[in-house]
């Protein structure tokens, strides 16, 4: 029996499947059969009391023509049906029965067909909607074109610059996708709305559907290994004249330094670059050239705690920036913006560090370090010299052995940063799963001169793995680098990181020199990770590059400020002995440091207290007093020296 049932069950699923195959005539015999079988499983209704006397009251129960098989056919018929005006002809003419059945059954095809269209409309807009398919109607929105790891970072920095800020991302992925890696991100606890488009960014009529013309900033991400993308949608926004107001700010990052002279190309002085690969080598070599710079660098590049802001103060036109430093209680000039014509156009300028008698012009704003705006102004009496001014000074510079774990695509601009700060015959160790040979034309492939200062090391080696290690002396090594490292496809990169450190400090367990140590993560969520595992500065390389974009295409003036402040030849954040700068173990304030720096052309932006497990103070408390020791930095902004 169960085998009859099983054979019943399959050609009963056949006969189905044919019916529908064959669309309306197939489905339309499977409904007649349906009607028929079950009408007559209705009608044995009447040899269970279906016309007994205790049914007799049941008004839907006809009795009318023979209380047998022809009104238990119409009992049964219209429990199947359902045709309400058809129930109320019985005992009709045949004619009047056969018409009042085709109207019956066409009202309940119009109804049905009503459903329908509803139904499908409401289905293909929600399906439209999933797709990312309809037209924004936004205006003055943040327009966000591409989509990488930075996406969480950018959101999050302008949900704190901007809050209740509507951004509009167009990116070539699925709906879906987007809504649950925003959900995992925890960008919905932000005070950001999110409209989400799939699309791509580098076609034209897409960008209208996503009213690129009434945006009031544009961030283009890079979405794929070569630029190819950002720079194609870099061109249409470059060229574009139909802007239906004021031109937003267009801002792009180009992942790759290779491609920077192509993508200025591409922008036609219309669009601000960051090339994310030049930002992230720089800041991590500065960082192997000053420890402890990192926490500098988080917190300038956080909305929270001290930023740089643009502000024009109209007492301080005409006044030496020397002077203006002393008077300003809550807040450092570290530069001047101005606006000038180029390119029949009106751009923004800067200037980083300039001499403490620099004349501030009336058409010059003060660039400023400080926690917010306004900054206040004062105006006391005479400017005090500092009584504990003492002369001297070093430059920092990159450790003599330097061991980089991890093959990326910044290595070639980090070796090329590397160089330029090293002394002639530094040694860098590059420790990846690629062989020498390999790896040496690779690095001969993006050079486009010898390295001069540096000799490159190649080994070969899984550093997750013990076995990686052997023959390695990590004790000569002055500084070690973590990258972010991808080529592992069984985990993500902060994850082989963690693995990495890990192996780390069970090598160092005898090693009492301990190397500085720079770990690059891409998710700020993983930093408490490292806590105890020997890392002095941790570099969240998205975090870096994504809040360059989000207050860039707040306030695009901030463009010029960090391509100084972030390019090779320009001027740098450093970390000095405070010995260079005043008498140590006495008693010290901010005014002496600012003094004392100035004598150096140099900025003091504030101080890394050795005693208090390296806390970093920038843009301190004028108040304050410190007695410093040795091992305590001054954090100045200087021109950058190249040995």
């Amino acid at each position: 029996m169960p085998e009859f049932f099983r054979k019943l069950q399959e050609n009963i699923r056949y006969l189905v499947d044919q019916a529908f195959a064959r669309k309306f005539v197939g489905q339309f015999l499977l409904f007649v059969t349906l009607v028929t079988s079950v009408t007559l499983v209705g009608m044995t209704a009447m040899f269970f009391g279906l016309f007994s006397e205790e049914n007799k009251d049941i008004m839907t129960i006809p009795r009318d023509i023979d209380a047998g098989l022809l009104d238990s056919m119409w009992w049964s018929l219209n429990q199947v049906m359902r045709l309400r005006g058809f129930e109320k002809v019985y005992g009709a003419t045949g004619p009047v029965i056969a018409y009042s059945l085709f109207l019956s059954v066409m009202g309940l095809v119009v109804f049905s067909v009503l459903i329908s269209l509803i139904n499908n409309t409401m289905r293909s807009r929600i399906e439209a909607l999933r797709k990312g398919d309809t037209q924004v109607l936004e205006r003055d929105h943040v327009l966000l074109l591409g989509w990488n790891n930075k996406v969480f970072s950018i959101l999050k920095q302008l949900a704190r610059l901007q809050p209740g800020v509507k951004v509009v991302i167009l990116a070539p992925r699925e709906i879906d996708i987007m809504q649950e890696q925003l959900r995992i991100a925890g960008i919905q606890r932000e005070r950001i709305k999110v409209i989400l488009r799939s699309g791509t960014p580098s076609n034209h009529g897409e960008l209208d559907r996503v009213a690129v013309d009434r945006a009031a900033s544009v961030i283009v991400l890079a979405t794929d290994a070569d630029d190819s993308e950002a720079i194609k949608t870099m061109v249409l926004l470059a060229t574009r004249q139909d802007w239906s107001g004021e031109l937003p700010i267009l801002t792009s990052e180009i992942a790759l330094e290779q491609n920077y002279e192509l993508a200025k190309i591409a922008a036609r002085n219309r669009l601000h670059i960051i090339s994310s690969s030049r930002v992230i080598s720089k800041v991590i070599v500065q960082t192997v050239r000053n420890p402890g710079l990192a926490d500098v660098y988080n917190e300038i590049f956080s909305p929270a705690g001290n930023s740089i802001y643009v502000q024009f103060i109209p007492e301080c036109t005409d006044r030496p920036l020397g002077e203006i430093a002393h008077r300003l209680s809550d807040a450092i000039p570290v530069g001047i913006a101005w606006d000038e014509q180029r390119d029949d156009a009106v751009r923004h300028a800067a200037g980083l560090n300039p001499e403490p008698d620099y004349e501030v012009a009336e058409d010059e704003q003060l660039v400023l370090l400080t926690r917010g705006l306004p900054a206040t102004y004062s105006s006391p009496g005479k400017i005090p010299e500092s009584r504990i001014y003492r002369e001297g000074g070093s430059a920092p510079h990159v450790p003599a052995r330097v061991l980089l774990i991890g093959w990326t695509d910044i290595l070639y601009d980090l070796l090329q940063e590397l160089d330029a700060h090293a002394l002639r015959g530094t040694e860098v160790t590059i420790l990846s799963g690629i062989n020498e040979e390999q790896a040496r034309q690779r690095v001969a492939a993006h050079q486009a001169s010898d390295l001069e200062n540096l000799t490159l090391v190649f080994l070969e080696g899984d550093a997750v793995m013990q076995a990686a290690w052997s023959g390695i002396d990590i004790s000569a090594f002055q500084s070690i680098v973590v990258l972010a490292d991808e080529s592992d496809e069984q985990g993500d990169a902060d994850t082989r990181t963690l693995r990495i450190l890990l192996r780390l400090s069970d090598l160092r367990k005898q090693d009492e020199s301990h190397a500085h140590t720079v770990a690059e993560l891409l998710d700020e969520n993983n930093r408490a990770l490292l806590t105890g595992l020997g890392v002095h500065d941790i570099i969240v390389s998205p975090e870096v590059v994504s809040a360059q974009l989000a207050q860039i295409a707040r306030q695009d003036v901030l463009a010029p400020i960090y391509r100084e402040l972030l390019s090779a030849g320009g001027v740098e954040i450093s970390l000095r002995p405070a010995g260079d700068y005043v008498k140590l173990n006495t008693d010290c304030l901010f005014s002496d440091l600012i003094y004392a720096s100035q004598q150096k052309m140099e900025i003091a932006l504030g101080l890394r207290l050795a005693q208090h497990g390296g806390e970093v103070l920038l843009n301190p408390s004028r108040r304050s007093a410190w007695q410093l020791g040795e091992h305590d930095k001054v954090i100045v902004l200087a021109q950058q020296v190249y040995q």
